[in-house]
This record gives C-alpha cells, structure tokens and sequence, in this order.
C-alpha cells in the first residue's frame, strides 16, 4: 500500500464516536419506553414542531422516520430532548405518572452531564456540580433499565 501515507490516514475520533452510540442508546430506551406507554405519536408530533436551537439544524421528519443521522443532528439532539421529552406526557394516569418522572430525570440528567462536560473550561465549582448528574441518574434509571441497552440486546436476539 505505497499511495497510503499515516500522514493521511484519517484517523477516527473514537471519544467522539462512543459520544454518539451513548447518544443513540439513550434515544433507543426513550422510544422504546415512549412507545410501550403509547406516547410516540405525540413525541414525534412534538418533535416536528420544535424549533431549532441556536446554531442547530431543524428536524424536519418526525423522531422516528429518521433513517440516517448525522453527527451533528446528535449532538443538536441534546439540545432538545429533554423540552421535547417533557411535554410528550400529556396527563398520564397517576399510576403512569411516577414511570415518566423518574424517565424524564435520568433523560436530564444524562443530558446536562453531557453537555456540561464539552465545556471548553472547567471550574472546581462547575465539576462540583458535574458531580450530582451521574449520581441524579443512578437514582432514576430503574424506569430506564428496562428499555436500556439489556432488553434492546434480549429482543434482537429473538429476530
């Protein structure tokens, strides 16, 4: 392979790369939850409507008819999932009502942990706050450990 240079060998970023596959795990467990509570219509109803965040490109389709994503639709995805995520609710049943609390903060949580943590400078006050979001998450992910990564991997196994 003499025309193949390490110079020029594009090198995968794969910090960035586990960023986006954490980042689709967590949308495959919203819309897997979403969907066994019969809220994804109104989810992706939502979704359309929102407006882009600044810097962002809009989303056009509905969540769930997108095919192919890019990085930065992923990363944009941040952005509004929790305002999106929050509204699709609607006045659950109070026996459905805690489940969506409890989703809803682990979706906060994973997403304000993520976004603070691309922050170019880092404070002692600002890792100190960086500190709760992990812990916040544990707390509420038994709601999402049952659309998470070990009952995506189950039912594909069936196929």
């Amino acid at each position: 392979m003499k025309c193949i240079s390490p110079t020029t060998i594009i090198i995968p970023d794969i910090l960035h790369t586990i960023f986006l596959g954490v980042i689709q795990h967590l949308m495959d467990w919203v819309t897997s939850f979403l969907k066994q509570h019969s809220r994804i219509a109104r989810f992706n109803q939502l979704w359309r409507m929102m407006l882009p965040y600044p810097g962002s490109p809009r989303f056009n389709k509905p969540y769930t008819q997108v095919t192919l994503w890019s990085g930065e639709e992923k990363k944009a995805l941040l952005s509004v999932i929790v305002q999106v995520f929050a509204a699709t609710p609607l006045n659950p049943s109070a026996s459905k009502r805690i489940p969506f609390i409890d989703d809803l903060l682990c979706v906060k949580n994973f997403v304000y942990f993520n976004l603070m943590a691309q922050f170019q400078y880092h404070t002692e006050g600002k890792m100190e706050y960086m500190e709760i979001h992990p812990k916040e998450y544990l707390r509420h992910r038994h709601v999402s450990s049952q659309y998470g990564a070990s009952n995506l991997h189950r039912k594909s196994r069936k196929h």
